[in-house]
């Protein structure tokens, strides 16, 4: 009986450094659409015209829309399976999707394949938060989703090192098979032994009006359908970083090692701390006011990075609206997580079909901007956004503001 106990303390230590493993292998092979987007789009399109760019840069779309039609169906799962095992199974799609990108013969096929990375990925991301609310205490959740979000930052980090090292001739391949696919076998591992199983009680027959209803009571609470709302525009505003690298290549005449070393290491790093301090800020300042603040800052100086001409000037401005758009995103996530407690899994996996709509939407407006502007009009256009999100967010009520947490 000691030992079992044990044996769960231990397995629940090591929840969020699990955790973080998973998400820190989600994104690697996202790599290919921004870090390696000129790269691919001169495999398969040889070509680094605007146009083309724009049309590999669809990726993201392609993956963001098949990505939102499966949200549906995983909001019924949450209901019927096991937590745990809904986010093992996304964790086993993101190396199978690695490989088939790896293999791909033609631009065809590396989208179907970057559609099953991205689904797997949307299975982890959703249900690591619902988890995170099911073991956790609320007070713990902002810490924890800080340093959960770090993941993703600390991977781009040791990547940047990795393709400035070893893939800065744009091998992106090679840069799959020997750095993406073996991490992402380890987030496998992770997942299975470090994650403790959720303490929500699974049910074995669902009525099936029970899960439209509770569709229906998310929806119709103003303040979780405006929060909603708020996510979706957020997420679309993210996707000017998808450009950041490519814009630096053309703008300075930058090579591929040199770009990845100004963004990809220090705004890995801004990011990651920005995640961790913002968590323990979502308590000391409250959710709401927190994602506020920081999105009209970081919507303000975002456009100043493509209208100055001076390269350091330009990255000291970027990281520092980085930073301050980074601390939001602890604060946003539980925000919306607290709005309708009783439905939690609920207004998560909407939640996740609203984030991968406005990737979706996010990745052909900076598509179609850069087609039809520049890259300083791109930049203004997510600007618009950013702040466009600050303002919805203003108007969603703060579940947690009279809890003292």
């Amino acid at each position: 009986m000691q030992q079992k106990t044990d044996e769960q303390t231990s397995v629940r230590k090591l929840f969020i450094p699990s955790l973080m493993v998973v998400y820190f292998s989600l994104f690697i092979v996202d790599s290919i659409s921004g870090t390696f987007l000129l790269d691919v789009t001169e495999t398969f399109f040889a070509s680094r015209e605007p146009l083309y760019i724009a049309i590999t840069s669809q990726l993201s779309t392609t993956s963001s829309i098949a990505s939102a039609v499966f949200a549906l169906f995983l909001a019924m799962m949450t209901v019927r399976f096991n937590h745990k095992k809904l986010l093992v199974l996304g964790t086993l799609c993101v190396p199978i999707g690695a490989l088939g990108c790896y293999l791909a013969p033609n631009y065809v096929f590396l989208q179907l394949f970057f559609v099953l990375e991205g689904i797997g990925s949307l299975i982890v991301t959703t249900m690591a938060i619902v988890l995170v609310a099911d073991i956790l205490p609320m007070n713990k959740r902002p810490q924890a989703t800080g340093w959960i979000m770090s993941g993703p930052t600390i991977a781009a980090m040791i990547g940047s090192i990795i393709v400035s090292s070893f893939f800065s001739g744009g091998d992106w391949r090679s840069f799959l098979l020997w750095y993406a696919l073996p991490i992402t076998l380890i987030s496998i591992v992770a997942a299975c032994f470090g994650i403790p199983s959720s303490k929500e009680k699974i049910a074995d027959i669902v009525e099936k009006g029970a899960y439209l209803r509770s569709f229906k009571q998310v929806l119709l609470n103003k303040s979780a359908a405006t929060c909603l709302f708020g996510s979706l525009i957020r997420y679309s505003s993210l996707f000017w970083g998808l450009y950041f690298t490519t814009f630096l290549r053309i703008e300075f005449n930058l090579d591929l090692g040199s770009a990845v070393l100004l963004t990809g290491l220090p705004m890995a790093v801004i990011i990651t701390l920005g995640h961790i301090i913002g968590g323990y800020m979502a308590n000391w300042y409250g959710r709401k006011n927190l994602t506020v603040i920081t999105l009209l800052i970081h919507g303000a100086t975002l456009p100043l990075i493509g209208v100055l001409p001076d390269l350091y000037v330009a990255l000291a401005i970027f990281y520092s609206g980085t930073f301050i758009g980074a601390l939001a995103f602890p604060a946003m996530t539980n925000l919306l997580l607290e709005q309708t407690p009783e439905f939690r899994g609920t207004i998560i996996s909407i939640n996740s079909i609203f984030s991968t709509i406005g990737a979706a939407i996010g990745a052909a407006i900076g598509g179609l901007s850069l087609a039809m502007f520049n890259y300083t009009g791109m930049f203004f256009t997510f600007a618009i956004l950013i702040i466009v999100s600050a303002t919805i967010f203003f108007f969603v009520k703060d579940p947690c503001r009279n809890r003292g947490n």
